[in-house]
């Protein structure tokens, strides 16, 4: 009879052992996943909005649900940043070979008082006949921003063009299910690695 409480006693132990193992196992597991993505991580709802695209026809978030979206605000006229990464998305996409049709890029104006429709046109297309540049009454612009915790600022003279527009220059990894999940900043901008965070969300 002691033997055999004995043996319970040692099995319940060892039961409570392996459990312990177990969950932390599962936690390291899913530490090293969360980290293996090349973006920052991020965990947002995608706020909708509706604002209006190049061809002057309403857009909203909820047209590319199932979609990879990637949404970038910045300006026709930015002498730096923008070129780079709307370079660097179109980059991207050619990595994703059939799977870019899966993937929308979406460039939003900080400015709506320089860029009309056909500046937009003439912009995205440059880069990629696919991408979306969209526009809006600057009411509307900052509505999104400010829901997107993006910030944008008019500084200036100090180019040909007049003035310049100080912005966030990440950008922001939209799901197919419409939630932000990653975020690049200008330090992570290499179109390899971003392409594989886009496959293992896909």
């Amino acid at each position: 009879m002691k033997r055999k409480k004995i043996l319970i006693a040692s099995v319940t132990v060892l039961s409570l052992v392996l459990i312990v193992w177990a969950v932390i196992l599962y936690q390291i597991f899913t530490a090293k996943s969360k980290s293996s993505f090349y973006g920052s991580s991020y965990d947002m709802k995608a706020p909708d909005f509706t604002l209006t695209n190049q061809d002057g026809e309403k857009v909203t978030l909820g047209d590319f649900k199932g979609k990879v979206v990637f949404m970038f605000f910045g300006y026709t006229h930015c002498p730096d940043i923008c070129p780079v990464t709307l370079s660097t998305l179109n980059s991207v996409t050619n990595e994703l070979g059939s799977d870019r049709d899966k993937v929308q890029v979406l460039f939003v104006t900080v400015d709506p008082e320089r860029d009309t429709q056909a500046e937009l046109k003439k912009y995205v297309t440059f880069f990629n006949k696919d991408f979306i540049g969209l526009t809006g009454t600057p009411e509307e612009i900052k509505n999104v921003s400010d829901s997107y915790h993006a910030f944008y600022m008019k500084e200036g003279t100090g180019s040909e063009s007049g003035y310049l527009m100080g912005h966030t220059s990440s950008v922001y990894l939209i799901n197919p299910e419409g939630r932000i999940v990653l975020r690049y900043p200008q330090s992570k901008m290499d179109p390899k690695e971003i392409a594989k965070d886009v496959e293992r969300i896909l």
